[in-house]
């Protein structure tokens, strides 16, 4: 097993082959059931299960061998300045921003700011689609959800980790928000090297089994997680009573299918509609193995936030209740199947899942009726957003730092 960073090029098979990284996980066999629904596309995918970041890895890898505090003042600059303010730049560096300063064509930034405002206007209702449905189909997976696992960042801390996941949506979702400068520019691409030097460490170590679980934190799994703020988001919005204008949905496909491309996903698995993010997400739940022990630990610390935020035994007591009704929102979103898989409870409030989605139909339709209703609404989904976020991140501000990631003793990747 290679226990260095790939430097691959995507369609580097011959490559990939040389430096004995296999093409494909060990598990990714028999796939009749994927194929006979999806085709070819599931030889396709497969390989993208062992491909990372190619110049990201290299920068994160250029960045490490510098001091730190050089290496820190050169990224924050290129991305406060522009690259060419920095006084001799490593030569990753250039390429690297070379490739993230070019803004595709298709790129329309009045469709965009058009996308982000309608997912912030759908606010507490939004957020609860973001943890009871897209959040949980991406821990699902056994192989994905290894290097979150080894980290332990979601079980001891999973409030802030969902605050820090929040803070990056509504940064992305502001007015300009991936433009060259903006806040929501500057975090994808902090995160994007943490998933770089995740990636880097865990396979340093030499103990990821790369040949069974693939490379981690691959383009594969990468894909999937962008389409869970789009083409997920949508569908999970319509599970409950909440239906997106045709236009709005496309330019919330539009928005993220660009923070894709920044974050590194290969523009093959860029979804540039939502019938494509949709039929991402289900060729990759097609393919995967069932839920493991930990897409189930990880599953029951997502949903235990509120019970982690209480602090007397009166808040005790309402945050049981939370959770009792974000197990029964989550099981509606994503199946009676997969919510057995992951262990979820049956409880009775699973009856109040049609009064809430009867409430969001009657509130969609007056929306639609009322257009006068769009800035009062932005407005209030913007505030909820921002009220979430400060209150999980406790005025500690969110770092998005690359050099926090580090390897635990069992291979573990700790991002703090």
């Amino acid at each position: 097993m290679s226990t260095e960073s790939p430097r691959l090029h995507p369609d580097a098979s011959a490559e990939a082959a040389a430096a004995g990284i296999p093409r494909v996980p060990s598990w990714y066999v028999a796939r009749d059931h994927a194929r006979a629904r999806f085709g070819e596309a599931v030889d396709s995918f497969g390989p993208f299960l062992m491909r990372g970041d190619p110049q990201a890895d290299e920068l994160v890898a250029t960045l490490n061998d510098l001091r730190a505090g050089q290496a820190n003042r050169m990224l924050k600059q290129a991305l406060d300045e522009g690259i060419g303010s920095v006084r001799r730049p490593p030569r990753a560096l250039v390429q690297f921003f070379r490739q993230i300063d070019e803004v595709p064509l298709w790129v329309d930034w009045e469709r965009l700011d058009r996308g982000g405002a309608a997912l912030l206007r759908t606010g507490p209702l939004g957020a609860l689609v973001l943890a009871c449905y897209s959040l949980p189909l991406s821990y699902a997976s056994p192989d994905g959800n290894k290097p979150l696992v080894a980290s332990g960042r979601l079980m001891a801390r999973a409030f802030r980790r969902l605050t820090e996941t929040a803070r990056f949506v509504v940064e992305t979702c502001r007015p300009n928000g991936l433009r060259r400068f903006s806040e929501g520019f500057k975090i994808t691409i902090r995160v994007r090297l943490m998933h770089a030097q995740i990636r880097r460490l865990l396979l340093q170590r030499g103990t990821w089994p790369v040949d069974r679980w693939g490379i981690p934190v691959n383009q594969a799994y990468m894909a999937g997680t962008n389409v869970l703020f789009s083409a997920v988001f949508i569908e999970g919005l319509r599970g409950l009573g909440m239906e997106l204008d045709p236009e709005e949905r496309d330019d919330l496909v539009q928005l993220w299918r660009y923070n894709g491309l920044l974050m590194g996903v290969d523009p093959k698995l860029c979804a540039a509609t939502e019938a494509e993010g949709l039929r991402l997400i289900r060729l990759t739940h097609a393919i995967l193995e069932p839920p493991d022990d930990d897409a189930r630990a990880l599953i029951r610390a997502l949903m235990e936030v509120p019970l982690q935020a209480a602090r007397t035994p009166a808040e005790m007591a309402v945050a049981r209740r939370a959770v009792d009704l974000l197990y029964a929102v989550s099981r509606h979103l994503i199946g009676d199947d997969l919510a057995d898989a992951l262990d979820y409870p049956r409880t009775p409030w699973r009856l109040a899942v049609g009064p809430i989605r009867a409430t969001n139909v009657t509130m969609n339709a007056l929306r639609r009726s009322l257009t006068s209703s769009r800035e009062p609404l932005y407005r209030f989904g913007l505030f909820a957003w921002e009220r979430l976020i400060e209150q999980g991140l406790a005025g500690i501000p969110a770092a998005f730092d690359f050099r926090g990631a580090s390897v635990g003793q069992h291979g573990g990747a700790h991002a703090q």
